[in-house]
């Protein structure tokens, strides 16, 4: 408002005041929480310069609101983060860290567009980034084809900054993989041991009568404890088989960067396709958070609102009334007196002809 120096923030919130509108209670309650409120300036105390005392509280009341969109509106955290553009990188390692910063923003836009699939950003001219579906598509291809790209030609090529570190990494990710993978398949074989010998007079199958979303009959299966055992006996081999694939995988690099020798023409090229994947994702991140920016603001436009008042008409009228008034006494004033004035000289002339 350019009044910094004349007034502080003390002696502006004395001149504010707020009474609360609707503080009736709903239905006897006496938890009633009053969602309207009339707030007022007395600017009187003020040097407001060339200011109007309006205009000052509208300033107020637009502060207020970006701070309410700021701390009580969707979080939004995770386009507000950017990656590091690194010099001297892992490539490997660094391009798993961008992959889930990527699968982050991913979840981020899809959640958006179950909310809203139709939103543009209208003051953004840009349709590659003034809505979520093409914001999406951009992440999209970072994870389907960008990253894999890049993935492939680190693995492939045994790329590695420092192979004698990476390689023991990998391998103590191995170690844990494997023990995780024999502790689920100790968990089928015990779930599958349990079936075989699970009472067989409690396998029997029941059926009774029930309805389906149409509302129809039906006869319905009982489920049985050997059930849930045998779900989460084909949950726990699932898990197995998944753990063992990753190490499969996981042995492949190692193998790799052992038969690599001389990769620094290859460390170089992977270190350009790692920076270039940290500067379209930051730069995907500023877009999102601007256009998330505007979403928040047009879904929450109900949230908080003002209505200003100034004077009213029947204020103004009064005022007007009163002005009126204090022009008419006066004129009347001034009559009397040019009346009065006008009398006593045709008193004097009359007495001069006598």
């Amino acid at each position: 408002m350019g009044l910094q120096g004349t007034i502080t923030s003390s002696q502006l919130a004395g001149c504010l005041y707020l009474k609360p509108v609707d503080t009736g209670n709903v239905g006897g309650s006496s938890e009633y929480i009053t969602t309207t409120y009339y707030m007022s300036l007395n600017a009187s105390t003020l040097d407001l310069k060339n200011r109007k005392a309006m205009d000052l509280l509208r300033g107020i009341c637009a502060s207020y609101r970006a701070f309410f969109l700021e701390n009580y509106c969707d979080n939004q955290e995770i386009p507000k983060e950017k990656l590091e553009v690194t010099s001297e990188c892992e490539p490997y390692l660094r391009l798993n860290e961008i992959q889930l910063r990527a699968q982050q923003l991913s979840r981020y836009l899809n959640a958006r567009l179950d909310e809203n699939k139709s939103f543009i950003d209208t003051d953004n001219g840009d349709r590659s980034s003034n809505n979520f579906t093409t914001m999406g598509k951009r992440v999209n291809n970072l994870i389907n084809y960008d990253i894999p790209n890049a993935m492939a030609f680190v693995i492939e090529g045994g790329v590695a900054r420092d192979p004698l570190i990476l390689t023991r990494i990998l391998e103590y990710k191995n170690k844990i993989d494997d023990i995780t993978a024999r502790k689920n398949m100790a968990y089928y074989d015990a779930n599958k041991n349990g079936i075989s010998i699970y009472e067989k007079s409690m396998t029997a199958v029941v059926m009774i009568p029930t309805t389906d979303e149409l509302q129809e009959y039906y006869m319905s299966r009982t489920k049985t404890a050997m059930d849930k055992m045998a779900r989460i006996a084909d949950d726990s081999l699932g898990a197995s088989m998944d753990y063992q694939s990753e190490i499969i995988s996981t042995s492949y690099i190692i193998q790799k960067i052992n038969e690599s020798a001389d990769n620094w023409d290859r460390l170089s090229a992977a270190q350009g396709m790692v920076n270039k994947l940290e500067e379209e994702l930051n730069s995907i991140s500023e877009d999102l958070f601007v256009l998330d920016k505007a979403y928040i603001k047009y879904k929450s436009q109900n949230y908080i609102t003002f209505t200003y008042n100034d004077a009213s008409f029947a204020q103004r009228i009064n005022a007007k009334k009163t002005l009126m008034q204090t022009i008419l006494v006066m004129a009347g004033g001034c009559a009397f007196f040019y009346v009065r004035a006008n009398r006593k000289e045709k008193r004097g002339r009359a007495s001069e002809k006598i």
